[in-house]
């Protein structure tokens, strides 16, 4: 028989795409500190979805992007709060009907990484209030291991490395 305790806590993390031409980082990052606290970002120039974001939000080089990490704790049920405010941010920055920002929010655990998703499919679990939960990165013996369905952005070895380097702040 199992016993039925909660989980660990997790961390929320994000990943911003935004027109730079339009947008300030710091701008952004600022509505998200206060939002959630304290954090640490990563930039990388592997972006292999740049033209599929680019159909909607513009130019591919004027995309930026960052990952975010938060250094507080927070109760893994938090993570579809944390998607329903990311939506209704989105929405604040819609021109003609199409984004200027992309806020795609997840939750790091010491056992996986899951990413928040309106977008419902057979490996994502429904967590309330339009919430999916698309499981990305699995740790295995150590290391982040991929799933066959995780986003190219998330498999890059420095993205990896950057959310394993991000879980220390799960053991203060």
């Amino acid at each position: 028989m199992s016993n039925l305790t909660g989980p660990t806590p997790g961390l929320i993390i994000a990943s911003v795409l935004f027109r730079h031409d339009i947008h300030s980082e710091k701008e952004i990052l600022k509505t998200l500190e206060l939002k959630f606290g304290p954090y640490v970002t990563f930039h990388h120039s592997y972006f292999p979805m740049r033209e599929y974001y680019s159909k909607e939000m513009g130019e591919s080089e004027l995309l930026s992007r960052v990952f975010i990490a938060f250094h507080k704790p927070v109760q893994r049920d938090d993570l579809v709060e944390a998607k329903v405010w990311a939506d209704q941010f989105e929405k604040g920055f819609l021109y003609a009907g199409k984004r200027e920002i992309n806020l795609d929010m997840g939750l790091l655990t010491l056992e996986n990484l899951v990413l928040a998703t309106g977008k419902n499919y057979s490996h994502r679990p429904y967590l309330g209030q339009g919430v999916f939960a698309d499981l990305t990165l699995i740790m295995k013996n150590g290391q982040f291991q991929t799933t066959p369905w995780t986003y190219p952005d998330y498999s890059h070895p420095e993205v990896i490395d950057f959310f394993t380097w991000a879980r220390q702040f799960l053991s203060h």
